[in-house]
């Protein structure tokens, strides 16, 4: 028999010697109130005990650095439970979020449209005066856009408004309670 196969009945061995020993530490977390497998932690264990006795580190006494093995694998286990915990609520806020920026879109989209529509129904000489209030431009900054006179501007400007409030509330949109 070679080292190899000396080494592997050897780690059997010592896994055969302490498995009730392992399992009944792993069992006192009570590892199914976390959603943990029990089982995982116990693969976990072996393979760090694998790769301990691999390494050929000299261990004293098996049973203290066992254990220690086990506390710092249901550990390991429950901190990963708590990262993905994080991160899941971390996405969900995101969702949430992205929700709620959609539906303020979607409303804003809608209402856009609504007085894109109410505002085409208008005459054309105060349909161009109010499109142009609308992208922020001041009574001058039209008239001199349009070639009009201040005065013309602002008389077009207010009977538009006046007719786009009307043609908002024949959509049945008050637009004095609107966000």
């Amino acid at each position: 028999m070679d080292s190899k196969q000396a080494k592997e009945r050897e780690f059997e061995n010592l896994l055969n010697r302490f498995a009730d020993y392992i399992q009944i530490h792993i069992h006192k977390f009570n590892l199914y109130k976390y959603g943990l497998d029990p089982d995982d932690v116990s693969q976990e264990v072996r393979l760090k005990i694998w790769k301990l006795f691999y390494n050929e580190k000299t261990i004293v006494n098996y049973s203290s650095y066992i254990k220690k093995i086990v506390n710092s694998s249901v550990i390991d286990h429950l901190r990963k439970i708590k990262r993905e915990e994080e991160i899941f609520s971390h996405e969900r806020h995101i969702a949430e979020n992205e929700l709620t920026y959609n539906l303020e879109i979607s409303r804003y989209k809608s209402l856009e449209e609504i007085v894109g529509t109410a505002v085409e129904s208008l005459i054309e000489s105060r349909r161009q005066v109010v499109k142009l209030y609308l992208m922020n431009l001041s009574i001058r900054e039209i008239a001199d856009y349009l070639n009009w006179s201040a005065n013309k501007t602002r008389n077009l400007l207010y009977r538009g408004l006046k007719d786009l409030k009307k043609a908002l509330q024949d959509m049945d949109i008050d637009y004095a309670t609107q966000e």
